[in-house]
């Protein structure tokens, strides 16, 4: 009957010992009904879906056999609430739910490098367009300029579908570890902020054509000179008057016999390039789902049991813990380069072009240490930007350089424990020396007072060391008692902590088996008391008898 209402679809679920077959209307709660497996039936088959789950149905707990996979093709064939229904069995089963989301990791860590591989594609592609261009080896409007373009266009594309596949995979993972049927609820609102603003960073590229910006910040004074330096500060050049030269900002200037007009652009191509290093988020993406952390299983139990989330945050810290030299080097190269050619890209001037990358570099590192020499200024807005950004990176770096000079320079605990031992051996050597003194020159000071002779020099002498030497001898305890204050840090506290644990277990154990040799000592005397009361009893029957 029910097969041969199309409202009331079956669910055929393949069981041990037979078939069970759910029914659920679309409006009213499952139910569950048992079919003998043997008995012929002339209703069409069900859909058949293996569930690896325990499902409950109105308080009866049905078992079925766990399988090895589902079919997801055949879970969207079946309405909505079925599916629902579906998902929430095998969310249940534990089994399910690891496979699933080891799946989902792999998938997850492939996705991740592709998209990696893609936008350091893009990237590589954009400097290399740039730089012919910079060169004057090619222009926008060629074939091959028009070709590198179309490819970095058609990679970004690409990127752009697979950062909504990416995050389509992590809400799974999200939904598959908190057991969560609906995917909605995965999808907070700073999720979505944070995949709009993926995909907008990845969305951003040069197009194709050539567009200038007048975006000039300054033009230089001076004489009229055909090999002047655009990028050179105004400080440098020949003084021939009292007057020294100076850097004048000023856009609408019509003077031609007493200044050189240098206007500085930034083509739109650079303004839609510098972004694409954002993309570079992708490989600290990629070094965090490829860190041994993340794919460690007991890495992860014991992040779950510790609430520590492993995320980049805590993988970067750890890598800056376990090398922070080559960490802090590796970032102040990256940084180096990246800026460099920033400077270079953005810095345009009619007459000489761009920037020479030596210059950039030199600039970014007067920038970087927070000289700032003068002899080469930027010549754009964008570049002075840049320039800002470079001295505050150098003073995050300066920071971090401090901390691992420091960590590097701090004494091992090995060495730590000879050095302390060697200064206390050293402190109590010099302790019996100044005590030596003290008994020295204070018989000194009794001898001569003794004899009258308080008023000499000699007297003063042997006092003034007298003295000298009692303070040397309270100097030096104070400095034995840091010393020993500066032993003691928290793996001392750990240890001896350790110690007095195991100390305590050894005596814990030690009056156990003396309660238990106390206890077989007491049933002794009980029996021994017992059979000495027979005994008793047995010589007063026979002294009976006797008498």
């Amino acid at each position: 009957m029910a097969a041969d209402n199309p409202r009331i679809p079956l669910i055929n679920l393949n069981a041990t010992g037979g078939n069970l077959k759910y029914t659920e209307l679309r409006h009213q709660s499952p139910s569950v009904a048992k079919t003998d497996a043997h008995k012929p039936s002339a209703t069409p088959p069900a859909t058949t879906i293996n569930i690896p789950t325990k499902i409950i149905v109105h308080n009866e707990k049905v078992i079925s056999t766990p399988s090895t996979s589902v079919n997801d093709y055949d879970l969207r064939r079946l309405p909505t609430q079925q599916r629902r229904f579906v998902k929430k069995a095998m969310m249940a089963n534990v089994g399910y739910r690891l496979a699933k989301r080891k799946d989902l990791h792999i998938k997850r860590r492939l996705i991740c490098d592709i998209m990696c591989a893609i936008g350091l594609l893009g990237i590589f592609l954009m400097i290399i367009e740039s730089e012919l261009t910079f060169n004057r080896l090619d222009h926008k409007d060629t074939t091959v300029s028009l070709l590198i373009k179309a490819t970095i266009t058609f990679t970004s594309i690409i990127l752009f579908g697979l950062v909504f596949y990416y995050h389509r995979l992590d809400v799974n993972l999200y939904c598959v570890d908190n057991s969560i049927d609906d995917w909605r609820i995965a999808l907070t609102r700073s999720r979505l902020l944070l995949i709009i603003l993926e995909a907008l960073v990845c969305a951003i590229h040069p197009i194709p054509g050539h567009f200038l910006v007048e975006w000039s910040s300054q033009y230089v004074r001076g004489y009229t000179n055909p090999n002047l330096n655009p990028y050179q500060s105004s400080l440098l050049s020949p003084i021939v008057s009292n007057f020294s030269l100076t850097t004048i900002v000023n856009e609408n200037s019509n003077n031609d016999n007493s200044a050189t007009s240098s206007v500085s652009y930034v083509p739109i191509d650079v303004m839609l390039s510098l972004p694409m290093f954002l993309r570079l988020y992708l490989l600290c993406r990629l070094i965090m789902l490829r860190s041994h952390l993340v794919r460690d299983a007991s890495s992860q139990s014991l992040g779950y049991l510790n609430r520590v989330s492993f995320n980049f945050r805590f993988v970067i810290k750890a890598y800056i813990t376990k090398s922070p030299a080559f960490s802090l080097m590796s970032f102040c190269i990256t940084s180096f380069f990246i800026a460099s050619w920033s400077l270079r890209a953005c810095d345009y001037n009619i007459k000489t072009g761009h920037m020479r990358m030596l210059d950039a570099m030199w600039l970014f590192i007067v920038s970087f240490a927070t000289i700032g020499y003068g002899d080469i200024v930027p010549s754009t807005y964008c570049g002075r930007g840049i320039a800002a950004i470079s001295g505050l990176i150098g003073v995050f770096s300066t920071a971090l350089l401090v901390a691992v000079i420091s960590q590097k320079l701090e004494l091992t605990r090995s060495e730590k424990y000879v050095h302390n031992f060697v200064t206390d051996i050293d402190l109590a050597k010099r302790h019996r020396h100044e005590a030596a003194n003290v008994v020295k020159y204070g018989w000194k000071v009794w001898f001569l007072k003794r004899k009258g002779k308080h008023m000499f020099i000699d007297y003063i002498k042997a006092q003034r060391k007298l003295l000298t030497s009692i303070h040397r001898i309270r100097k030096i305890k104070h400095e034995q008692r840091k010393l020993g204050d500066n032993c003691i840090t928290l793996l001392e506290v750990y240890n001896s902590q350790k110690l007095s644990n195991v100390t305590t277990d050894d005596v814990s154990q030690k009056v156990i088996s003396m309660e238990r040799k106390v206890d077989r000592i007491e049933d002794k005397l009980i029996t021994m008391n017992i059979n000495l009361q027979s005994m008793q009893d047995t010589m007063n029957i026979i002294i009976d008898k006797l008498n």
